[in-house]
């Protein structure tokens, strides 16, 4: 009851951040655009493993069927969001991309075997992995001229997500083609919604070439890019394959949701003050925290043998996801230059869904098949906190360097 009446103050808020109709009227648009793009993906992707598994297709294959539309993201992702930076058109790409993946999530209705999914997540994917990237680039590039906060805006994503993702596991334990279904409809609704959304003035830049070396002139935005790819191997087997988990452990598919409704309800506090967090420490501090609280996650779910590790581990996801990615998303929006903020977006979600999720999903795949899915838990939480401790120490030893030579 706290977090709904929370959810509703954040938006009322929105009403009494600006006296200019247009502005006010955009904060809801981008609201109810965060709450559809989250609703559509409660629908069916936490139970996406779960159904292959249901289809007879073993662990090995269900890492393959997991890690393809990482590598479509690969593909696909950069050629979306060149378009949109060069066109400036960014509103009308992601009108596409919505309403594509409205008709092509349909044809997992007709996909049961390893070959058929393989076709169908390739095409779905082609147009889903756009949806994050595109719609982060144009609600935070219209935000920073306004005094709306990006987080009462994510916001909405959260409560979409915690919405439906409990209703979800009873719809797909009652029959699982009314999901597909459903996410078909709830992706025609996000299309409409962008449709209404205001169009963010993008300068064309036609005749310049992407030069790769703006992407990286900062840093500390090679680190984020490093540590964020880092921490979605991780996570990556832990989406993909905490589905099987559960199952395997004798459980269904609505303790898988309601697993989820716990993680993502948390988010709330964590969009409550991660503002504040973020003027306080340095996004190098949080992204790190953030990995660590990874890693505690993936024990967690090694020791499970019933739901209620699991459970515990799934308080931890508001920091650990939404932290981030909240601290990646600002900080390249507000390092990248105007025609490269679609881009720069797409190099973080390449780095995430791309290229995380493919080492993630592949090797997890193979874990899985030869030593359990228990102990993959193990190995990738034991990996990731030899990369964290690195990193940290390496920091400190760079403080101390600087200290000295001052």
């Amino acid at each position: 009851m706290y977090v709904i009446c929370v959810l509703i103050e954040r938006g009322k808020k929105l009403f009494r951040l600006s006296e200019l109709d247009d502005e006010k009227r955009a904060g809801v648009l981008f609201f109810i655009m965060s709450f559809l793009t989250f609703l559509c993906f409660a629908v069916y992707w936490p139970y996406m493993t779960a159904h292959y598994a249901n289809l007879g297709i073993d662990s090995g294959r269900i890492g393959i069927l997991a890690s393809i539309g990482s590598v479509v993201t690969l593909v696909a992702l950069p050629i979306w969001s060149r378009i949109s930076d060069r066109t400036g058109n960014r509103r009308g790409v992601l009108k596409i991309i919505a309403l594509g993946a409205s008709v092509t999530i349909l044809l997992f209705l007709v996909s049961n075997s390893f070959w058929t999914l393989f076709i169908t997540i390739s095409i779905f994917m082609c147009f889903q992995v756009g949806i994050v990237p595109l719609n982060d680039a144009i609600v935070i590039s219209y935000l920073a001229k306004t005094k709306m906060k990006f987080s009462s805006i994510r916001m909405g994503g959260t409560a979409g997500f915690a919405l439906m993702i409990v209703l979800s596991g009873y719809i797909y334990s009652y029959n699982s083609s009314f999901t597909f279904i459903l996410a078909a409809v709830c992706f025609f609704l996000l299309f409409l919604c962008v449709r209404k959304i205001p169009q963010v003035e993008v300068e064309k830049k036609e005749k310049r070439k992407l030069d790769y070396r703006r992407l990286f002139h900062n840093k500390k935005i090679i680190f984020i890019l490093f540590i964020a790819f880092a921490v979605q191997v991780a996570q990556g087997f832990y989406f993909a394959f905490l589905g099987v988990y559960v199952q395997e452990l004798g459980f269904t598919s609505r303790e898988i949701g309601f697993a989820n409704f716990i993680s993502v309800i948390l988010e709330v506090p964590v969009f409550l003050v991660i503002d504040r967090v973020l003027r306080r420490f340095s996004v190098i501090t949080v992204t790190l925290f953030t990995a660590f609280i990874v890693v505690i996650r993936m024990f967690l779910l090694f020791m499970a043998t019933d739901m209620t590790l699991i459970y515990l581990s799934m308080l931890g996801n508001g920091i650990s996801f939404i932290g981030m990615y909240y601290s990646c998303a600002t900080f390249i929006n507000k390092e990248m230059e105007d025609d490269l903020k679609s881009t720069g977006q797409s190099m973080l979600a390449l780095c995430q869904m791309g290229l995380g999720n493919i080492v993630g999903t592949m090797f997890g795949g193979f874990i899985s098949l030869h030593a359990g899915t228990q102990y993959a838990f193990l190995y990738f939480g034991s990996g990731l906190g030899v990369v964290c401790l690195t990193c940290t120490l390496g920091f400190i030893a760079i403080k101390i360097y600087k200290k000295r030579k001052i």
